[in-house]
């Protein structure tokens, strides 16, 4: 196979160019009304986001990383324990930390690269305040319906990370709707953005009513008081109208990642040594990241590598190193390798090929002939211990 110059990102926003005069009318409208935030934009996206969730409530925020903190701030986890995959962006932990809890990391389940329920049941002591379960790549977790029993049974909370997830569905019920609350992200990346951004989604008042305070320092609904210690989470209206737009796009975001994920089955399948993860019959996966496993023995960062070097290539991981690896949490709680072993096996293997809407049949086509020369020639190579992870929430 000839190289070239092209250049292959592993993932990119998509704002359709018909949206675009759209959008322009929307950004003059709200220039115009001198009204640049907490205003009905913002209200008509969180009213549009929880009707397509299914949820009651949704509150539009700054950031992924806000509703899971003012969520575990809410649920007082403070001196508490609280069970979070080690294959996650560290935000998900961090937020954990920063209400006051303590993370307590569990491995993965290596045919879904999500927290299992065998994993889960070992992890629960009788500190435990709950649990975030972490759709990975879009994938919600096939034990979920295990881990929603187990919490409500001894009850904890249950707050879905549907960072990856926005559009992916579980047993026709959507992401979002499966916990007592779920954070969503709205990072350039992911399947829908609005530049920064993220969504609080829950069925309850109280914590709706104290997620709309928190994110304007405490003040009260009404404007006049400060109920509480807060901060400025809010979501910007120029930001929540492009959420507006991305949200009404979203089913066919999902619907493309999906066609371009079956491409990749199909071209991929072709090579046994290649581990794959298709999504369970009863789930719609939102296929934010497409990862495969690379057989024992490649170096994956030296594929990597070569994909991007020789091929123009560029594909990433989830995540490696995972959260237990990253030198703060090592420091912190004294965890090493040898600590979950699962994910550290299956994640040093693990890589992810460029997926996002735009991307062409011809380009799946090029990326899976790069990656079969690269992978006959990669052999044996040092996977190395400490990339930088990437990825935002």
């Amino acid at each position: 196979m000839a190289v070239n110059d092209r250049s292959i990102p592993k993932a990119r926003p998509w704002i359709p160019e018909e949206d675009l005069g759209c959008l322009l009318e929307d950004f003059a409208a709200i220039l115009r009304s001198g009204r640049l935030t907490q205003g009905e934009y913002l209200d008509r996206f969180e009213a549009e986001f929880a009707g397509y969730v299914g949820t009651k409530y949704a509150v539009g925020l700054s950031s992924g990383t806000a509703p899971l903190e003012i969520a575990m701030r809410h649920w007082q986890v403070r001196g508490r324990e609280v069970v979070v995959p080690t294959n996650t962006f560290a935000a998900s932990a961090n937020a954990v930390t920063l209400a006051g809890g303590t993370p307590v990391l569990a491995d993965i389940h290596p045919e879904s690269l999500c927290m299992g329920m065998d994993e889960l049941r070992e992890k629960v002591t009788p500190k435990t305040r709950g649990v975030i379960a972490v759709h990975i790549a879009g994938l919600v977790s096939p034990d979920m319906e295990r881990i929603s029993e187990f919490c409500r049974e001894r009850g904890l909370f249950l707050l879905e990370d549907a960072a990856h997830a926005a559009g992916a569905a579980w047993r026709g019920r959507k992401a979002g709707s499966l916990g007592d609350a779920a954070s969503f992200s709205f990072y350039p990346t992911k399947v829908m953005s609005c530049g920064e951004g993220g969504m609080l989604t829950t069925d309850s008042a109280e914590l709706a009513a104290f997620a709309r305070s928190f994110r304007c320092h405490g003040i009260a609904e009404d404007g006049r008081e400060l109920v509480r210690l807060g901060a400025n989470y809010r979501l910007p209206e120029l930001s929540a109208a492009l959420g507006l737009r991305q949200l009404q796009r979203l089913d066919q975001f999902v619907g493309e990642r999906n066609s371009l994920a079956r491409l990749y089955l199909d071209k991929l399948g072709r090579y046994p040594e290649i581990g794959l993860f298709p999504p369970p019959p009863d789930q719609v996966h939102a296929y934010y990241k497409f990862p495969l496993l690379l057989p024992a023995g490649y170096g994956r960062e030296e594929v990597l590598g070569a994909l991007q070097e020789e091929f123009g290539v560029i594909g990433g991981s989830i995540y490696w190193p995972p959260c237990h690896l990253q030198p703060y949490f090592r420091r912190q709680f004294g965890w090493r390798f040898g600590s979950f072993p699962v994910a550290e096996e299956v994640l040093s293997r693990t890589l992810t090929l460029p997926l996002f809407c735009g991307l062409t049949e011809e380009d799946v086509s090029y990326i899976c002939a790069a990656l079969s020369e690269v992978l006959e020639r990669c052999r044996a190579g040092p996977t190395a211990k400490s990339p930088n992870q990437t990825g935002s929430k």
